[in-house]
This record gives C-alpha cells, sequence and structure tokens, in this order.
C-alpha cells in the first residue's frame, strides 16, 4: 500500500495563514494589551493574558498538532494509517480553520472592536464538528481516530454502524449549533450548546457500539 501523508500542502498554507494573522496581530496590537483567553457563562472574560502569551497560544497549538498529524502519516505502518487518513486530514483542516477564525477574533478584540467571540467560537465549532462528522461516516477500522472503544474496535461490522450513526449525530449537533449560534444572544445558552454538540454525539455513538457488541 503507497504512503500519502496526512499533511498536505493545503494545511501548510493554512499553518501560513495562521502565522500571517499572527504577525497581523501583533502589529496591530499594542504591546501593553491584555487579551481574553477564558469566559464565563455570562459571557464576559474571566482570565486575561499579556498580549505575546496570549497571541502564542494558537500557533502553538496549531504546530503540535501538524507536526504530530504528520508524524503519525510518515512513521507509523501504513497499512494502519491509509484507511484513516482523509479522517484524519478533514479533522486537521476543521482544527485549523478554528484556530485561524479564534486568532482573527483576537485581532479584533485587541483593536478594540465589539466582538461577540462566544458566537464566533460556536459557529467555527458547528463548521468543524460537521466536517468531521461527515468524514467519520466513512470510516474504517483505524487505530489512531474515531471511537476508541474495545467494541467497535473488534467489530468491523460494530464500527462502521457506530461510526456511521456518531457522524450523522455530529452533522445535526453541528447544524443545531450553528442555530442556536445564529438565534440565541445569552452567552450561556450557546457555551451549554457547544458542550452538547461535542458530547452528545460520542457519548451516543458509544452506547450504541456496546449495546450492538452484546447482540
Amino acid at each position: 500500500m503507497e504512503r500519502e501523508q496526512i499533511v498536505g500542502r493545503f494545511h501548510l498554507a493554512m499553518l501560513g495563514l495562521l502565522a500571517a494573522i499572527t504577525a497581523t496581530a501583533f502589529y496591530k496590537i499594542p504591546e501593553a494589551t491584555g487579551l481574553p483567553v477564558h469566559w464565563g457563562f455570562d459571557g464576559r472574560p474571566d482570565r486575561i493574558w499579556p498580549r505575546n502569551e496570549a497571541l502564542a497560544m494558537f500557533p502553538v497549538v496549531a504546530i503540535f498538532f501538524v507536526a504530530l498529524f504528520a508524524a503519525i502519516g510518515q512513521f507509523a505502518p501504513v497499512e494502519r494509517v491509509e484507511p484513516g487518513r482523509h479522517i484524519a486530514a478533514a479533522m486537521l483542516t476543521g482544527l485549523l480553520g478554528l484556530l485561524c477564525a479564534l486568532q482573527f477574533a483576537l485581532i479584533l478584540i485587541g483593536v478594540g472592536s465589539d466582538v461577540d467571540l462566544i458566537r464566533i467560537i460556536a459557529f467555527a465549532v458547528a463548521l468543524f464538528w460537521m466536517g468531521t462528522g461527515v468524514a467519520l461516516t466513512q470510516a474504517q477500522p483505524i487505530d489512531f481516530t474515531g471511537l476508541r472503544l474495545p467494541w467497535p474496535i473488534k467489530n468491523p461490522g460494530n464500527w462502521t454502524a457506530s461510526h456511521q450513526l456518531t457522524g450523522a449525530l455530529m452533522v445535526l449537533g453541528g447544524l443545531g449549533l450553528a442555530a442556536v449560534a445564529w438565534l440565541q444572544p445569552d452567552p450561556a445558552n450557546m457555551l451549554i450548546s457547544i458542550a452538547a454538540a461535542l458530547l452528545v454525539p460520542v457519548l451516543v455513538g458509544g452506547l450504541f457500539s456496546l449495546v450492538r457488541s452484546r447482540f
């Protein structure tokens, strides 16, 4: 089986975009400015970091995940990587897009714009979750992505059914989260919706795989 890398040119271009956004942020935001990195349920920031540390956070996360997926694509056995390469690539694309959106939002906050960052996060997570869900519905049994539970791993039929259900629920969860972000102004409801959209599909898919393994 021919080896094809998980990290492609598009991912590197997105990493370059994040670097460009970060450089712009350092240029536009005064060094003495504090930037929020955590928000309470009332939608107000409850943790402020100095500019340099706050702006470095998302690029460091991006570099870590790009390096991780590159290492998996390069050194893991090709027969274990190739069946799930498209899932990993979709996840990395969504993650980099989310980080770019968040970094751009920090620029707007840093220059004094009135930005509803929780709403931006909700929309970005919704897009990421829907894209990952679509990829997950086509998942084959693999070692490094998907539901890392013993029941679907041991049974290819269980794996396929569980991941098709989980992926479909992720898409529905992403659509629901986008609707909440569009219609609901309350930050607490948006934060709860983000948690629900992320957790419910995984919990239901895991429970389904357990029940299916008993029959």
